[in-house]
């Protein structure tokens, strides 16, 4: 029978005062209060005690006579510690029965003939069997799936820890995964038994990869196949659903085989088939033994009330505890105590009318207050490396001779700043090693109880080539730290996004504990918009509160994530401030900010000026960022915690806004960090063509005093301009002789009487029209061509194309002024990187209105608007798209969320 781990139970349990005495002493006088008895008390007739888990009557005086061994029979059995009164009494030995007393025995009640002591009722011939009618006793389903099962697939292509084992294991966080969109596995059994039930079980993700259609078939030889039941068009709605399909009488079989088809091609183009969980249940009137009970944690010495949770009505229990007092049981409900620290093994046989069942197992953490972490659990450590060959390798390999040691001493670490004893932090079975040839860093995988680990050797080889080996070795243990925590850590609810709370907290934690722990030496916090970014961000920040005003801070935190899953309320950070400190998130991030040297905000712009830029306008700039998050667009993005950088020392940033005005001044925002990035130099020029420049506005020797600091510098006698252009130099090298120019925030503010309004747009693809595509899309999952054109940024239009043409057919003749594009919400592999826009009144002669190469989206679901100069009307747009690479998997997808066509309105 497979074995389940309980949830605990409180459980009432009666109150027990045990008082220690210490040499000969006189009897204790007599109350209603039960004493646990003491070998070195004396007892009269009639007085009760507790004694490993059960009470007990003096049938005369007795010291020194156990009343569990009860050698002189002076102690008679009363009940268990939580006896229910409908339960009969076990027979128990070295105690006395009288005539017409009931037990219950191996599952069968007894009745006694007369007075007996020492023999067992299934021999002795003093006892008769109490009748019973078997015909009304409960039926229960039970699972087949047992250690005794053989496992079999069609092919076993799975990735590594994803093995077919997985899928009847009992835990639904492990999956089976096999490499094909089609495939079955089989269970045989050690003998033929009828099925009743089924269940499977979704994994927990990539809906597409979930068994859609199935045939279940049984044999008893292994060749010859019967079908027993057959499943198409079915849907899990939900990750981790359990889901039961109830069969007919069926012929017992010895193999049992699923022949499964996934859903469908899943959201990264792989066609696989996975499944958390399969189980197989018969009808059976055995008992089916289970326990549950009141902790899984207890301290040495500490009473711990276990309860059967027994299915078919047992009426007879052998409890067994490894190295507990009692070390057994015949209680239904027993009470234990544990006395040396460690994991202990509970077991338990139950009995019926109709037999006994399997063993259930069940385990508790006994902990030693004063050696809290005595019986940690090590998970095995295994390596699986795939780069064995590189510089990075062999020199990873040099500094840790001893790796496997070197991630048990922190696996112990991590635990100790997470957990104030062994008997909170999660377990697991192995923890898997593995160097790689990548471009990620490092990553923390795995499911279940298994976590995988993998490192960079491309990283150590190439980034860190010029360092030190100590350095090498700082490096890869703050890695280590900061992974490992990513397993041992509390997760809350809810799916991970950059710049979401789940992110942030996660990363937090894990750069929490690294900081913690001495290992953040080569990063340092900059003055942020929030603490949503994670890591460094998140991180530095929960250290602060820590040093300020929690010295627990680290362990209350990972523990109030555990909280809100356990009351179900949904994380924010703000939320467990709240609970743990009792103080603001805003003021305790704006008392931090101020300590990394943040400016104040920006005044407001005056009545009678308006900000050009906020009229909206295209800008752009002669120096490539850096990285795509370093857009220019993100120096007009109204925050000044984003930023445009290149590595030039000079770039020309080029305005076209929509409105028009005389310009009264300007503003300018440094970035969170390095001064020397700062502009120092500049001259500003204005035209009203784009063609001729006039000079605005010149500065030299800039100094900016804070970071993110905005200045205000004003102009006078400016003509009315549209177009702007500045020619920025930055402050000098960085220390590292590299020369790096950045801004936060620039502005343009007008004379709000002055200025003429830009023309107001109209998406007229809202109005309605037809709609087609070269390719359709993933229309299955509501990812086809009709998503492009409906409005809602929540969904996207997936092909399995590098390029194709999505058409839009209007009512009505429009005269199109812009149009825009919006990213889909992951992959930016996928974007539209370089498209040509087409119009037409007939759709066979096409005329070019627009042509992009090279063009990148900084975000996910971020919308670009193109102005366009065009006069005359079409009722055909069509739009000509390539996507910006192959993603890591080798996959060739174009993915949008939105087009929008625009006229004036």
């Amino acid at each position: 029978m497979k074995r389940f781990a309980l949830c605990a139970l409180a459980l009432a349990i009666q109150s027990v005062s045990i008082h220690a005495h210490t040499g000969h002493t006189h009897s204790p006088s007599h109350s209603n209060e039960i004493n646990e008895w003491q070998d070195k008390n004396n007892y009269k007739k009639g007085q009760r005690v507790t004694h490993q888990g059960a009470i007990y009557q003096a049938n005369w005086w007795s010291e020194g006579d156990s009343p569990a061994i009860n050698t002189s029979g002076a102690w008679q059995f009363v009940q268990f510690i939580n006896h229910e009164n409908n339960t009969p009494n076990p027979w128990l030995h070295a105690q006395v029965y009288t005539k017409g007393q009931i037990v219950a025995y191996k599952g069968e009640l007894f009745e006694a003939k007369w007075w007996t002591l020492n023999e067992a009722p299934d021999v002795s011939q003093v006892w008769a069997k109490v009748a019973h009618d078997k015909k009304n006793d409960p039926i229960s389903q039970m699972s087949l799936i047992s250690n005794d099962i053989v496992l079999s697939e069609q092919k076993a292509e799975s990735p590594a820890g994803e093995a077919i084992g997985n899928a009847f294991d009992g835990d639904p966080r492990t999956k089976y995964v096999t490499l094909k969109p089609q495939g079955w596995v089989q269970v045989s059994l050690a003998q033929p038994q009828s099925l009743a039930k089924y269940q499977l079980t979704s994994a927990n993700d990539a809906p597409g990869r979930d068994p859609h259609t199935w045939t279940l078939q049984g044999s008893n030889d292994g060749e010859n196949w019967h079908v027993i039941d057959t499943q198409s068009e079915q849907t899990f709605s939900k990750r981790f659903e359990q889901k039961s399909y109830h069969l007919n009488t069926v012929k017992p079989y010895q193999h049992y085989r699923f022949d499964m088809t996934h859903k469908g091609t899943d959201d990264w183009g792989y066609d696989l088939l996975q499944i958390a969980e399969i189980d197989l249940f018969t009808n059976t009137q055995l008992p089916i033994a289970g326990i549950a009970s009141d902790a899984s944690t207890v301290f040495i010495g500490e009473a711990l009330t276990l309860k059967d949770t027994s299915l078919n009505q047992p009426n007879s229990f052998e409890w067994r505890f490894e190295q507990g007092t009692p070390a057994t049981s015949l209680a239904k409900d027993p009470q234990v105590t544990f006395n040396i620290p460690g994991v202990k093994t509970v077991e338990l046989v139950t009995y019926n009318w109709h037999g006994q069942s399997d063993t259930a197992s069940h385990k508790v953490k006994v902990v030693d207050p004063a050696n809290p972490w005595h019986g940690f659990a090590y998970p095995e450590i295994k390596f699986a490396h795939e780069d064995t060959q590189s510089e990075g390798y062999k020199r990873i390999h040099r500094l840790f001779p001893n790796l496997e040691k070197t991630i048990n001493d922190v696996t112990l670490q991590v635990n100790q700043y997470l957990y104030k004893h062994y008997g909170e932090s999660p377990e697991f079975d192995s923890v898997t090693f593995s160097l790689k040839w990548m471009d990620t860093l490092a990553y923390r995988a795995g499911s279940g109880r298994n976590m995988e680990i993998a490192f960079s050797t491309k990283y150590i080889t190439e980034s860190l080539a010029n360092a030190s080996d100590e350095e090498v070795i700082y490096e890869l243990l703050g890695v280590f730290w900061h992974e490992l925590v990513h397993g041992y850590q509390h997760f809350p609810t809810g799916a991970m996004a950059d710049g979401n709370e789940t992110h942030a907290i996660v990363e937090g934690i894990a750069d929490l504990v690294r900081i913690r722990a001495g290992f953040h030496a080569t990063r340092s916090p900059s003055p942020s918009k929030n603490w949503l970014g994670g890591y460094t961000n998140t991180g530095f920040f929960l250290s602060w509160i820590q040093d300020n005003y929690d010295d627990d801070f680290t362990y209350k935190i990972n523990q109030m994530v555990l909280t809100s899953q356990r009351e179900g309320w949904e994380w924010t950070l703000e939320e467990a401030l709240k609970r743990i400190l009792n103080q603001d998130i805003n003021t305790l991030w704006q008392k931090y900010q101020a300590t990394l040297g943040a400016a104040p905000e920006a005044p407001a712009i005056p009545e009678d000026q308006i900000s050009l830029v906020s009229l909206g306008t295209d800008i752009s700039a002669s120096a490539q960022p850096a990285d795509p998050i370093y857009d220019i667009a993100k120096a007009i993005d109204g925050d000044r915690y984003t930023k445009y950088l290149t590595i030039n020392s000079q770039s020309e940033v080029t305005f076209s806004t929509h409105g028009a005005g005389k310009l009264k001044s300007y503003r300018l925002t440094v970035g969170d960090n390095q001064p020397s990035r700062d502009p120092s130099a500049w001259t500003l020029l204005g035209s009203q063509d784009g063609v001729t420049w006039h000079e605005v506005d010149s500065q030299s020797s800039q100094v900016f005093s804070q970071r993110l600091e905005t200045r205000e510098f004003s102009v006078d006698q400016v003509p009315s301009y549209q177009y702007f252009q500045f020619n920025f130099t930055n402050s000098g090298q960085q220390s590292n002789g590299e020369s790096v120019f950045q801004i936060a925030e620039i502005d343009l503010l007008a004379d709000k009487a002055t200025v003429t309004l830009p023309v107001v747009l109209e998406n007229f693809v809202l109005l309605g029209g037809e709609i087609s595509a070269e390719y359709e899309g993933f229309s299955q999952w509501g990812e086809g061509y009709q998503s492009a054109f409906d409005g809602n940024y929540e969904n996207k239009y997936v092909a399995l194309t590098d390029k194709g043409w999505l058409q839009f057919v209007a009512n009505q003749p429009h005269i199109i002024s812009a149009y825009s594009i919006t990213s889909g919400n992951d992959a930016p592999e996928r974007d539209p990187s370089s498209w040509t826009l087409h119009g037409s009144n007939d759709g066979v002669h096409w005329h070019i209105l627009d042509t992009r190469q090279s063009e990148q989206f900084t975000e996910r679901n971020q919308t670009r608007t193109f102005r366009i100069e065009n006069t005359t009307a079409f009722t055909h747009f069509r739009i000509d798209l390539t996507h910006t690479a192959t993603d890591s998997n080798g996959n060739n997808l174009l993915q949008l969320s939105e087009i929008g066509f625009f006229s004036a309105k």
